[in-house]
């Protein structure tokens, strides 16, 4: 019986494991990304945080409000999908060659892998 405990514990560890690592990368529908993951956007409570691997910080873009610059990253990979189209809550993306553009009432953002730019 002992040694079954002690066979069962490792690989329910490892069950777990493998478990949360595969969340972490999953199509949830809250994050997103361009063609050459050079930049990403992912869903934070209601605002939708958006950065680039030339950019040390974020824009985030709240529905029907103002963008404004965060320091929180948003985490993505290659496993993140590519955006087509997405929107939720009067916030709307779409990609534009290789720039993810967003739209929250009058302001607009652009983000690719050089960074990030705001219009209102």
């Amino acid at each position: 019986m002992r040694c079954l405990r002690l066979l069962l514990v490792p690989l329910l560890a490892l069950g777990l494991a493998a478990a949360l690592i595969g969340r972490a990368g999953s199509a949830d529908g809250h994050a997103f990304r361009t063609p050459d993951a050079g930049a990403a956007c992912r869903l934070a409570g209601t605002a939708l945080v958006c950065s680039s691997l030339g950019s040390g910080g974020s824009v985030a873009l709240r529905p029907h409000a103002r963008a404004r610059i965060v320091k929180r990253l948003p985490w993505w990979d290659a496993r993140t999908p590519v955006l087509r189209r997405w929107s939720r809550e009067g916030i709307s993306c779409r990609l534009s060659g290789r720039a993810i553009l967003c739209r929250s009432g009058t302001t607009t953002i652009r983000v690719d892998a050089d960074g990030f730019a705001l219009t209102s």
